[in-house]
């Protein structure tokens, strides 16, 4: 139990640092620097597959008896990446930033709380 709560610490953390690189890369795209939207979109389908991960480690600690929240966050976090990609693509920016930076806060909020979770709150 303890490996799988470090796991879902580490993809967690993992997520969090490519999130505030997209972020970063949006920026960049937004001051103009044509060369980072290429980045952008690379980066955005990294994220994607890191939020589709971090539900596949949550699905496995649930079923473990962890916490619901380490699955359903991370799938929530799924379509949240999800949107951000569709609203990317069509080039709604306004609709893209906010969203972004919702998703942004959610996985603050998912790193933070899977960095809390106590080996001891695992039911066996």
């Amino acid at each position: 139990m303890n490996s799988m709560i470090k796991q879902l610490r580490i993809m967690s953390t993992v997520l969090l640092a490519f999130a505030i690189g997209q972020a970063g890369l949006g920026a960049g795209i937004i001051d103009q620097v044509e060369p980072l939207k290429i980045a952008h979109t690379t980066n955005a389908f990294a994220v994607l597959v890191l939020t589709i991960l971090s539900a596949v480690l949550g699905f496995y600690l649930r079923r473990a008896g962890g916490p619901a929240w380490t699955f359903f966050l991370p799938l929530a976090l799924v379509g949240m990446a999800g949107v951000q990609v569709t609203l990317g693509f069509a080039e709604i920016v306004g609709g893209h930033v906010f969203w972004g930076v919702l998703f942004l806060c959610t996985v603050t909020t998912f790193c933070s709380y899977s960095w809390r979770l106590r080996p001891d709150a695992v039911r066996t």
